[in-house]
């Protein structure tokens, strides 16, 4: 038992590793910006450049998307909720919507026009803010940068200065890939334990409950 825990843990760790300068050096002579993980720079996947590109700048995408749930997941599992409450006429407050458990469940909670709201952001991020049509851009036109909206939204993500040095912004960008592949892989199984009765309907009901 104690091996096998011994060897579940050495792939998510390995995620958090950075990666060797060779793999690195071969991704910046490339383009593609980042080290590309398990995926060896040959083959036809790896020339279509416009098939790659775009599918980096997804990954990327869903990696921060799922670094950011990955947190609001420990918050609510923390049980810590906004005050006051979610619609105008107070009948729905915020510690309300997790009563029936969280993930899922929690959603049929929320009012129709709250899920509108929530369906409106993320048209505006995928259509505006951060196109999902554009693979790279920002001032030093990286993979999973954005140029921005003129007058409502700054161009260069997540800042307008980078990281200048390339060793450093290779480390960087690599880091941020891997622990977003990490949080994508812990946000699937967060949301498994929330749909199962043994968990209680909890994020991390292993840990949490034991």
């Amino acid at each position: 038992m104690k091996l096998a825990l011994a060897l579940a843990l050495v792939a998510p760790a390995a995620a958090f590793q950075a990666p060797v300068a060779q793999k690195a050096s071969v991704v910046v002579k490339d383009s593609i910006g980042v080290d590309p993980g398990p995926i060896e720079p040959s083959g036809l996947f790896w020339e279509d450049k416009e098939s790659l590109a775009r599918r980096r700048a997804v990954e990327i995408k869903h990696g921060r998307i799922a670094m950011t749930a990955f947190i609001g997941m420990m918050v609510q599992e923390l049980g810590i909720t906004f005050p006051g409450s979610i619609n105008l006429d107070g009948s729905v407050q915020f510690s309300d919507i997790l009563k029936d458990g969280m993930g899922f469940a929690a959603l049929g909670n929320i009012p129709t026009f709250g899920l509108v709201q929530i369906a409106l952001f993320g048209g505006i991020a995928e259509t505006v803010a951060m196109p999902a049509s554009q693979y790279t851009g920002g001032p030093q036109n990286l993979p999973g940068g954005y140029d921005g909206s003129a007058g409502t939204i700054p161009g260069g993500y997540p800042f307008t200065e980078q990281i200048t040095d390339p060793a450093a912004r290779t480390r960087a960008l690599t880091c941020e890939l891997q622990n977003g592949r990490a949080a994508m892989m812990g946000v699937t199984g967060a949301m498994m334990h929330s749909q199962l009765d043994s968990c209680d309907h909890h994020f991390f009901y292993p840990i949490t409950h034991n």
